[in-house]
């Protein structure tokens, strides 16, 4: 008889038959049905009990009984929203986009020509008669105004309306109905007119006379600007999506000037009847803390403290524009795109910064760590800034691979991953590291009970691992506590002075903002330590400036928020559980980042950590509202 040849077992099969991992399986699985069915589990999956009981609590029942709402709130919103949709502006508004949308698209060709035209004959007049010839020729502004000529001869040959042309592109349809969120119907029903082409003539040649004054680039880059913030009116929820992408290009005081447009874009859209704001148990603490914030800087020990406070209220108003705006699927995925792509295009810049010898030794000791020729920033302007970014995104990227089905999607978002981690390294922020490892490490265990047997598993390879990381990385970790490292002595000695401190200001708090710390820590620093822009430490900084009072508010607020994301995890919808997941353990690493460093020091980092927070909680009201589960 032939002997019927066996198929060797796979790898699979043979770990699955090992008693040691077989141990560690049901191990781990004890483990997980111990935590979920213990105190653990029913303190931290208690948000929606805590809801429900605010909102049936006597103090509730009183509010609602007093019927302010239906008596007063009501008739008052319906009399404003008449008032406003009837008002001149409104009308004025409406009136205006519908003509230049209903435009021949050869009008607006034609104010370009005229403005090119005149834009050149001011720039010879300047050039030739005002500095007759002292000044180089400026090739941008000649460059300019050559292509603004080349691009109104295309648009006085179209023979179509602005809204048909729209229509026909297909670039705009995806930008305006896939970004913006503009309906089609709302360019479809648009008429046909002749326009003007003489205002269009005039128009343009004011706009060159002006360009005596201003740039050609800098009054397109205005026109730009208006028609931005009128599709932000139109639609806030793409000023969130412009602010939440944007974010790590803009400077801060654009985008505390997009925060506040898009709050009153926001408000005039509730005062319509178009939107509304709701608030549970997590945005009340959110505004608790926001207030408190907001009186740290209105008495303060300096009064320099007024303009910080303002910038941190200001970019507080971005998690309310998160979970007031965001209510759907769609631009829940839009947020999550557009802060990838954001993020991959900081790394890029990071790990070219790295390879080709820009990085800054400003942040590191250079006789321990010999070995690093520097340590890359980015857009930001410091090393652990930028790490605090990167790591409050990475388990966003990792999410989004797994939920994502199609192969190239997946190949795209494994780039933007590898990008990621390894600028992340080239910051060489340890801090960073060791919270990115805490924040994916609670992530891979919220995704898989399996996570944790193989987590137990690895630990036998970790005496090894000196031997195939490079040195200077492993240095670099274990170095970590090192008191002979410059970068860890300087923390220590700094938090000895803050601690001093905090006996004279632990109830009352010192003010919002670095001049107040500042002018207060030098008379309890230590000797050669005296100036320090902040504690390095989050929650030290909380205490110093906010006193006790503030850091319990901000404990009970994150304790809050990580009962309503662990709750939003015990759905069985596998993508909303991953995001929600992510965004949790995103925020998770930067705060354990926070025990070494001040991470709200960068404001861009303190509205990014507001519009994530926001997101998580947005990502409950998203599964509210709708019954599918393909977020990304």
């Amino acid at each position: 008889m032939n002997r019927i040849k066996q198929k060797p077992p796979s790898i699979k099969e043979l770990f699955a038959s090992s008693v040691i991992i077989t141990f560690l399986v049901k191990l781990a699985t004890a483990i997980y049905k111990k935590l979920e069915s213990g105190f653990f589990g029913w303190i931290f999956t208690a948000y929606d009990r805590e809801s429900a009981a605010v909102s049936e609590s006597a103090a509730a029942g009183y509010l609602g009984g007093l019927g302010i709402g239906a008596r007063v709130l009501h008739p008052a919103k319906q009399k404003i929203a008449k008032s406003f949709e009837e008002s001149f502006f409104l009308s004025w508004l409406r009136k205006l986009s519908s003509r230049l949308l209903s435009c021949q698209v050869r009008v607006f060709g034609l104010f370009l020509f005229s403005f090119a035209l005149y834009g050149a004959l001011v720039y010879v007049f300047r050039a030739f008669f005002v500095e007759r010839g002292a000044e180089p020729a400026d090739i941008g502004l000649i460059a300019t105004l050559v292509l603004m000529v080349i691009a109104s001869v295309g648009l006085i040959s179209a023979r179509c309306t602005l809204a048909e042309a729209l229509l026909g592109s297909s670039l705009s349809c995806f930008f305006l109905f896939h970004i913006v969120g503009i309906r089609r119907e709302s360019l479809e029903n648009v008429g046909e007119s002749e326009g003007r082409f003489n205002v269009a003539f005039i128009a343009g040649l004011a706009f060159g006379c002006a360009s005596y004054f201003v740039s050609p680039a800098l009054l397109l880059a205005a026109i730009g600007a208006v028609i931005v913030a009128t599709l932000v009116l139109i639609s806030p929820e793409f000023g969130v999506l412009a602010i939440i992408t944007l974010l790590p290009f803009a400077p801060t005081m654009g985008l505390v000037a997009a925060v506040l447009y898009t709050s009153l874009c926001l408000l005039l859209k509730v005062m319509c009847g178009k939107r509304s704001i709701k608030f549970d148990l997590l945005d009340w603490t959110v505004l608790a803390f926001m207030i408190l914030m907001f009186f740290g800087g209105v008495v303060a020990v300096s009064g320099a403290s007024l303009k910080p406070m303002l910038v941190y209220v200001s970019f507080m108003l971005g998690y309310f524009l998160v979970v007031n705006l965001i209510r759907s699927r769609e631009w829940l995925a839009r947020c999550v795109i557009g802060v990838i792509a954001s993020c991959t295009l900081v790394s890029v810049y990071g790990l070219f910064q790295n390879f080709f010898g820009v990085g800054d030794t400003t942040w590191q000791d250079v006789d321990m760590f010999s070995s690093i020729k520097g340590r890359v920033v980015s857009t930001f302007e410091n090393p652990n800034v930028l790490a605090e970014y990167l790591i409050m995104i990475l388990p966003l990227i990792l999410a989004a691979f797994i939920i994502t089905k199609s192969s190239r999607t997946r190949l795209l978002t494994a780039f933007c991953g590898v990008c990621a981690v390894g600028c992340l390294i080239y910051t060489w922020s340890r801090g960073a590291w060791l919270g990115f490892m805490f924040g994916v490490i609670i992530f891979m265990l919220m995704y898989s009970r399996k996570t944790l047997a193989a987590m137990l598993f690895c630990l036998l390879a970790v005496p090894f691992l000196p031997f195939v990381l490079p040195e200077s990385i492993t240095q670099r970790f274990l170095s970590i506590g090192n008191l002979g490292d410059s970068s860890t002595s300087y923390r220590v000695y700094i938090w000895k002075g803050v601690l001093s401190m905090l006996r004279d200001f632990f109830v009352t708090g010192i003010g919002i903002g670095n001049d107040s710390f500042k002018l207060v820590y030098p008379a309890y620093a230590l000797s050669g330590i005296e100036t320090a822009p902040h504690s390095h430490n989050l929650y030290l900084q909380i205490t110093v400036e906010l006193g006790i009072f503030g850091l319990i508010v901000f404990i009970a607020l994150l304790f809050i928020w990580a009962q309503s994301c662990l709750t939003l995890h015990a759905t069985e919808k596998r993508g909303t559980k991953l995001l929600g997941a992510a965004l949790f353990c995103g925020l998770l690493a930067v705060l354990v980042q926070g025990m070494t460093d001040y991470i709200w020091y960068n404001y861009r980092v303190f509205l990014m950590f507001w519009l994530l927070l926001g997101l998580s909680a947005a990502v409950r009201k998203v599964l509210r509202y709708t019954a599918q589960d393909n977020l990304i």
